[in-house]
């Protein structure tokens, strides 16, 4: 994958409506599942796994909590320009920056009777005056194709991005509040398939930390099948491959890396409000920059590795109001041998586990994300085990007024020890928000949003003549103000 064209956009925002009233929290995956819904099983009139109110917990797309809203093929877009107070852009804890950001967004998606057609696009300009004018181009691009049959359904799914920070905390965007108050104006601005969201879970390529300013291009190829077996059992398929490449000479020597992933699942529903499955799920991860020796590492060792993972998962599910998923199971994590740094290869076990909570209620959207599982490393590390957790509330608080509350945590403890990256043996990383936004018309609005970020690395050693990793922990608080406008939903029908 190489990076994207640098083009300047005068102005540009991102809008991605999300097609979802305000305050109602809905995360990316049920959107997805809500737009692109499996063709009916066969006797569906009992109990099936194979509804958007229902899909198999095995698969990737998650219960739709609006199940009377009918999806429709449109084109929905705007801009946005905002401005940020950030008082640690580069990691410093010394330096407070005016960042300027030109955004803009469309999302459109198409349906026809047995194929589904969704892609959501945010680009623009961050402006950076450090010293010179640094400017950043800010890239996402998500799309999907979905093919439907009687029985189940077969999905192509990509997401890309191009930012200057990692995608926890959405941190190129001045913050989650930001993001989300900013784009649109109609709630979460994540849109039909989550652009920035980082997501796709055990597939993904989230980047769960951040040091000053390195653009990078993260890159996700997916496609999943979901076959019903009968009304009540379904078994779905996916595989996946995944890249991390760090930009502009890299100055903080984070490390590159690439994903191969596999899952299978068996799902069946207990009762009209009950579910359960077993799934899993392969993955190997590769260091191209590391096995070569290039950088620090002159000993040209193999720092790949993988780990396999079995869940058992259940599912309570309520129509409309909620959507209650708990995993957990055993995780096998094998890692190479490595006299240059003492590391004696063989395979660990740990445990692995997810948990999600949904809650709707008329003017107000609840959401709560858990997971444990091995990671990529962020760049930080050559490998990672993370244990992340999400929770966000979106309110209607007055006609026209809207308001949202974002909390994301992440810890990560290295798994191997590399002479690139991060010299520390865990780092976690912490964030809270909370926004404001004031709708002045159907296409107008103006929004106010503030967060906060920790990030501490543990046992830091400084390599000799690099300041990097000297400083163990950095906060950064982050004001965001701007106003957006986009045009009306456009049908294509």
């Amino acid at each position: 994958m190489y990076p994207p064209r640098k083009f300047r956009l005068v102005a540009a925002l991102i809008c991605i409506t999300g097609i979802r009233a305000a305050g109602q929290a809905q995360n990316p995956a049920d959107a997805s599942a809500q737009q692109n819904p499996p063709a009916p099983a066969i006797g569906q009139a009992g109990i099936s796994v194979m509804t958007p109110e229902n899909p198999p917990l095995s698969a990737l797309d998650s219960a739709a909590l609006e199940p009377n809203l009918h999806p429709r093929s449109m084109l929905v877009g705007g801009v946005e320009a905002s401005e940020s107070i950030d008082t640690n852009l580069y990691g410093t804890n010394n330096d407070v920056n005016w960042v300027t950001r030109l955004l803009g967004g469309l999302n459109m998606q198409r349906l026809w009777s047995r194929y589904d057609f969704a892609a959501a696009y945010v680009g623009g300009i961050g402006i950076y005056p450090q010293n010179s004018t640094e400017i950043h181009n800010l890239q996402e691009l998500q799309a999907q194709q979905a093919v439907s049959w009687k029985t189940g359904q077969l999905t192509v799914r990509d997401s890309f991005s191009y930012l200057p920070e990692g995608s926890f905390g959405y941190g190129s965007y001045g913050g989650t509040p930001g993001f989300e108050l900013g784009l649109g104006g109609l709630g979460s601005a994540e849109g039909i398939i989550g652009v920035g969201s980082g997501g796709y879970g055990i597939l993904g390529t989230a980047q769960l930390g951040s040091l000053g300013q390195t653009p990078r291009i993260t890159n996700v190829g997916i496609v999943d099948v979901v076959q019903g077996l009968s009304p009540r059992s379904a078994v779905t398929a996916a595989g996946s491959f995944g890249v991390v490449h760090f930009m502009g000479g890299n100055p903080y020597g984070f490390i590159n890396s690439n994903e191969a992933s596999a899952q299978a699942g068996y799902s069946h529903a207990l009762n009209r409000r009950d579910q359960v499955a077993l799934v899993y799920a392969y993955r190997g991860f590769f260091y191209p920059s590391v096995n070569s020796g290039q950088g620090n590492d002159t000993q040209s060792q193999s720092y790949n590795f993988s780990s396999n993972v079995i869940q058992a998962l259940y599912g309570h599910r309520v129509s409309g109001r909620l959507d209650f998923v708990v995993g957990a199971g055993p995780q096998w994590t094998t890692l190479p041998s490595n006299p240059a740094t003492g590391q004696v290869g063989g395979t660990q076990l740990s445990a692995s586990g997810r948990a999600t909570v949904h809650y709707l209620w008329p003017k107000t959207g609840a959401s709560l994300t858990f997971e444990k599982f091995d990671t990529s490393g962020s760049g930080f590390f050559a490998g990672s085990d993370a244990t992340t957790v999400r929770a966000s509330v979106a309110r209607e608080l007055a006609r026209r007024w809207h308001g949202t509350l974002d909390f994301g945590y992440a810890h990560n403890r290295r798994l191997q020890v590399v002479t690139e990256g991060a010299q520390a043996s865990s780092f976690d990383h912490f964030f809270l928000g909370v926004g404001v936004r004031h709708e002045f018309n159907r296409n107008f609005g103006a929004f106010l949003a503030y967060q906060y970020n920790y990030q501490i690395l543990n046992d830091v050693t400084c390599a000799t003549g690099s300041t990097i990793y000297c400083a163990t922990n950095t906060d950064r608080n982050v004001v965001t103000f701007g106003a957006s406008w986009h045009f009306r939903p456009i049908r294509l029908d």
